[in-house]
């Protein structure tokens, strides 16, 4: 595909970029402020769309969706954040909604980095795409961890990797457990506090 360049009704596309025509249907409206359950549908229905442009890897873009499933369906995100920050007052649902889908635009999003290009946003929607990547690796490492599990048969106590990283965050709790309860821990920790600062839910 090197030297060509595909024109669709939607999109202009060469071997690197994609230049999407219609842009509307992945932005959530500002127009009005839909009720919290039909805003929390559009949001999962508009980061679904921005799966193409996650990345060209399969494996990364299969990724990027079982971690969406999992944020919107079982994610118990106000104990995980309570680890972390306690009862401290957080910014309201809708705008971590709205802001997390307005990252996630940026990290697909591409502007050169020039002086000459708006240097400030180009370097903003690069900072957002490394922070993404990162959470996506760490998450595919987690769904690995959980994919290969297999209980002992002899042990009955043995803490499921699924229990650990969704269900009671041990990880997070007992940093000094093991190496990778203290890599993974501090990564989700890490994140708790980016949420905070950019009021996200990322």
């Amino acid at each position: 595909m090197a030297g060509r360049t595909v024109i669709t009704k939607n999109a202009l596309i060469n071997s690197t970029l994609t230049l999407v025509k219609y842009s509307e249907k992945y932005f959530l409206p500002t127009s009005e402020t839909p009720h919290l359950p039909s805003l929390i549908r559009m949001a999962y229905r508009r980061l679904f769309r921005l799966k193409p442009f996650i990345s060209n890897r399969k494996m990364v873009r299969t990724t990027y969706e079982e971690y969406l499933r999992y944020k919107f369906r079982n994610e118990d995100y106000e104990t995980k954040r309570a680890i972390v920050v306690g009862d401290i007052p957080k910014a309201p649902l809708q705008e971590e909604i709205r802001n997390s889908v307005m990252f996630v635009v940026k990290a697909v999003s591409h502007l050169p980095e020039t002086k000459e290009s708006k240097f400030a946003i180009a370097r903003d929607n690069t900072t957002c795409r490394q922070i993404l990547k990162n959470i996506l690796t760490m998450e595919y490492e987690k769904q690995s961890l959980m994919a290969k599990y297999q209980p002992p048969t002899k042990r009955k106590d043995t803490v499921a990797p699924y229990h650990i990283f969704r269900k009671e965050f041990i990880h997070m709790r007992q940093l000094n457990k093991s190496a990778q309860y203290r890599v993974v821990g501090e990564f989700d920790i890490c994140t708790i506090y980016l949420n905070e600062m950019l009021r996200t839910r990322l």
